[in-house]
């Protein structure tokens, strides 16, 4: 399990030149586990690709039908109390906190490409050249085809 930021999510299922990097984190560790505000982060990345015209309303709302079924099912919320106090004490957003919170809690990595991230969260924030580059992150699974949700206990 790994918890991934929006601009993963957004490589995965856009095309970027992310894609690939996206595609072979989902190999290695296809359990992608996010806070809420996913939701609200990659819609505000599909409403700016609509008026780039780069992605018709039609194709959006597929794309957004087909990812969200499969991370509603591994959405999780952090506490606020630890949202807040990495917002104080490491000068993040409350939007970033979410993530980061997330996977300190869950004692997993956050996969995100966001630079401040992982250099104010060493070991937590990792990048998706660095987690594909580490051989003791991510486990041995049987092969999946897409993320998938997380079995609930």
């Amino acid at each position: 399990m790994i918890v991934v930021d929006s601009n993963v999510i957004a490589a995965r299922n856009l095309t970027s030149v992310l894609t690939s990097k996206a595609e072979k984190v989902e190999r290695k560790d296809p359990i992608w586990i996010v806070p809420v505000l996913w939701r609200y982060e990659f819609q505000n990345i599909l409403a700016t690709a609509i008026r780039a015209r780069q992605i018709t309303p039609t194709n959006a709302l597929e794309v957004w039908e087909r990812v969200a079924a499969i991370l509603v099912e591994n959405e999780s919320e952090p506490s606020a109390a630890k949202v807040i106090d990495l917002i104080a004490q490491r000068g993040i957003t409350a939007y970033d906190g979410q993530f980061i919170a997330l996977a300190m809690e869950m004692g997993i990595p956050c996969i995100t490409e966001d630079q401040e991230l992982r250099r104010k969260f060493r070991g937590i924030a990792l990048s998706m050249d660095d987690f594909l580059g580490s051989p003791t992150l991510g486990s041995v699974r049987e092969r999946r085809v897409g993320y998938r949700a997380r079995a609930h206990r």
